[in-house]
Formats: C-alpha cells, structure tokens, sequence
C-alpha cells in the first residue's frame, strides 16, 4: 500500500505542475512600480503546441501595443522570467505564479522595481487583423491591416515609416486606437526590415514615398475599405516625406504629418546635432568649436565638402567634453545625407491640395517645431490649399512626451493622441459626406 501511495503521488505532482504551468497562458493586467511611479501595464501570454510561452505587452503610458518580450521562461511550475530588450536597455522580470496572480521584482541596469499582475477576461476585440504584402518595385513589402469589423465601408491610414530600420510594430499603438474607432490601419515594415524585402538604407526619398505610394493602392483592393477615405499618418521622416506621397497618389485624402521638417534638411540635422552636443558644453568656447564643428560636419555629409578640414577639427576637439565621432567611412550616414539633401519639402507641401494636420511638440529638440509648422502651413495656403490645422503641444518632445516621471516612465502630451483622433473622425465624417 505504501509503494502505490508514493508511485500514485509520483505520478500526480508532474501533473498538477503542468496544470499551474500551462495556466500562465492568457490576458493579465497589473503594473509596473518604480521609485514610487507606477505604469499600468495588460500583458497577453500564449503557448505553442510544443509548450513553448511567449508574451507581449501594452501600455497607454507608453504608447506601446503589442510589444514583444524576447524571451519567456517558466522553471519548475511557478518560477516565471521576461526578458524585453529595448533600443538602449534590456528589462528582466522574475516573478512567481500564483493560479491568477503574478508578482516579482524586474532589473533594469542598476534600476530595480516591482511587478504585480491579476488574471483578467480579455476583452473582445473591435477589430481584425490580417498579415499582407504587396510589391514597391522589385520589392516585397510584409505589413499588417487592422480592420474594423462590421460591414460599413470605413476610411483607413497608411502609416509611413521614422528614420532608420523601422518595422510595422512602431505605428502599432496609433493604428489599433484608430481601429478601436472605425478607421482601418495599415503598418508594414520598412523595405530591409523583418518581413520585407530590399534595403533601406540604399533608399532615397523617392524610393521611401514609392512604398508608401504602393501600400495606399494595395487598400484599393479591400471591399470594405471606402476608397474615397485613405490617408496617410508619418512621424518625423515619414511626415517629413508625406507631402510628396500625397502629391504622387491620387488616392490619398488627408495627411496627418507629425514632427514634420520644415526647414532645409541641412538645417534640421544642424539643429539636432547642436540639441545633443551642446548641453555638454561647459563654456562659451566650448560651444563655438562645438557649433564650427557640426557644421563642418554636416557640410561633408549633405554637401560633399573635402573631408580634410573636419578630420582637423577632430585632431582639435576630441578632448572636449562635447565632442562626439564622426560616423565610420562606410556608415550609411554619408550616402542618406547627400540623398536627402535634394529633397525640397515645402516644393511639395505647396501641392498638396488635401486636409492636413500638423503635429509637433513645441521642445522638441529634433525638428524646429515652430518655424517647420509655420513654413509649412505657409506653403500650404500659398498652394491655395486652407485645409491645414496646427496641433503644437506645450512642453512636448519630439515625440509628444513630457519630462518623465520619478519612475523614468514617459508621460505624454495630455492632448497629443485625443486630439489626433478628433481630427481624424472629423475629418473621415466630412469625407463621407462629401459628394464624390
């Protein structure tokens, strides 16, 4: 008898630790705590056939949908580890499983703090989501629809794509709170990036606005897309670039263009570089070698100055406390500022016969928000086009954030996405009303 008790309990404590381990799966909602600031966070955890966990997260805070952990561990039935490795940092969580809670402790560099989440009923979703690709060229483009459901025709937006090697996950956030309120949304990742063909850092302006020209015609062939509603969203370079999108489709209705250049690309990255460089100066000459130094530098990459006189200034000035190294001989740096040299924004804003909303965060140190929205809005009336309307929020980043909280948690512009929103469904309200 007391050989079949222990075989019996053998036998049932691999599988009740299954049963707990196998219960990770599903929608949670908690927080995040730090230094007394505290982020509400839902995380959605599913398992594989072959018991494999993965999760992702959002946070309205954060402004982030779906973002993925790269790693999900459970050791034993109970002992769970998340790993999110960011652009600058990387955040591991370990935690312990309690049928419908979850709670530990999560590192980031030296920073430590607390995490607790509660089993929830996830919610039903307002809208589908479909894997697509279409061809730009000679390349495949992979992106995502998210399209709301029901079966009235609905208007839709195409996100354009920052600087640098952007995929679909970046426009998530804005596309699934427009699809929460009927508009359909389509990100998809830059040419060279995750499911997409090509390169991107070979890819001019032209190139970059033929993408998005092919993702606006790839939403023609959807039935429940009102073909007459289709706009275009482009943060920073994709804003920048938007205008020209608008002027070479003649499917695009709108333009929500936010942090948008509106000075000479030159003068942008001047102003950027000289945001980043000089609260390190710590004296007046420090910052005029700093100044003759990014300008110099800027000269080379947009101009094709000789390189000669900015590799003195860097024998002269790399002890500085401001000083920073030019980009390798081979970076793609050099080629992406002699292409984008060329491009004359305003030439195109002046063209551009449809709505237009403009975004920016009025400190922010990227763009020259005032003076870009100012020139643009000019070109626009100047073209005969009145249909602009300026959104400049105080206080705000380039992107639409406000100085952080104790935690280091951003905080957003109060306005920024209410207000995005707002235009946007008036705006598709108006369109449909209007005679085609």
């Amino acid at each position: 008898m007391r050989l079949r008790s222990i075989l019996l309990c053998c036998l049932l404590i691999p599988s009740a630790a299954w049963s707990q381990r196998t219960s990770f799966a599903g929608t949670w909602t908690g927080y995040w705590t730090r230094s007394g600031d505290t982020l509400p966070v839902t995380m959605v955890v599913q398992r594989d056939t072959t018991g494999r966990h993965t999760a992702t997260f959002d946070a309205e805070r954060l402004r982030v949908s779906g973002v993925p952990f790269a790693d999900v561990r459970i050791e034993g039935c109970c002992d769970v580890t998340l790993v999110l490795r960011g652009d600058r940092s990387t955040i591991e969580f370990s935690g312990h499983l309690r049928r419908d809670s979850l709670s530990g402790v999560f590192r980031e560099g030296t920073s430590d703090g607390r995490f607790a989440f509660v089993r929830a009923r996830p919610a039903a979703p307002a809208f589908d989501e479909r894997e697509v690709t279409f061809q730009s060229g000679g390349n495949t483009l992979a992106g995502t629809l998210l399209l709301p459901r029901g079966q009235r025709p609905v208007p839709a937006v195409v996100f354009l794509h920052g600087s640098g090697p952007e995929g679909r996950w970046a426009s998530r956030f804005l596309a699934s709170r427009m699809a929460d309120r009927g508009v359909a949304a389509l990100m998809f990742d830059k040419r060279g990036v995750a499911g997409s063909s090509g390169d991107w850092r070979a890819a001019g302006p032209d190139d970059l606005a033929a993408d998005a020209v092919a993702a606006v015609a790839r939403l023609l062939n959807e039935p429940r897309i009102d073909p007459k509603r289709i706009g275009i969203h482009g943060h920073s370079q994709g804003g920048t670039l938007a205008p020209l999108v608008a002027v070479r489709s003649p499917h695009v209705a709108f333009v929500i263009a936010s942090a948008a250049a509106g000075l000479p690309t030159d003068s942008v990255e001047i102003f950027s570089i000289l945001n980043s460089v000089l609260p390190q100066a710590t004296t007046a000459s420090d910052s005029a070698s700093a100044k003759q130094y990014t300008r110099e530098l800027v000269s080379v990459a947009y101009h094709g100055q000789p390189r000669a006189r900015l590799d003195s200034l860097v024998e002269r000035f790399n002890t500085r406390p401001w000083f920073f190294a030019p980009p390798a001989p081979d970076n793609h740096y050099w080629t992406f500022s002699r292409v984008f040299a060329t491009y004359d924004g305003i030439a195109w804003w002046s063209r551009v016969r449809v709505p237009v909303l403009l975004v920016y965060g009025a400190e922010d140190q990227r763009v020259p928000a005032a003076a870009s929205a100012s020139r643009i809005e000019g070109a626009l009336r100047a073209g005969g086009n009145t249909q602009v309307t300026v959104q400049l929020h105080p206080g705000a980043d380039h992107t639409f954030r406000l100085r952080p909280g104790p935690g280091g948690w951003p905080v957003t512009a109060p306005d920024y996405v209410s207000g995005l929103l707002s235009w946007l469904a008036q705006r598709s309200a108006l369109l449909r009303d209007t005679p085609h």
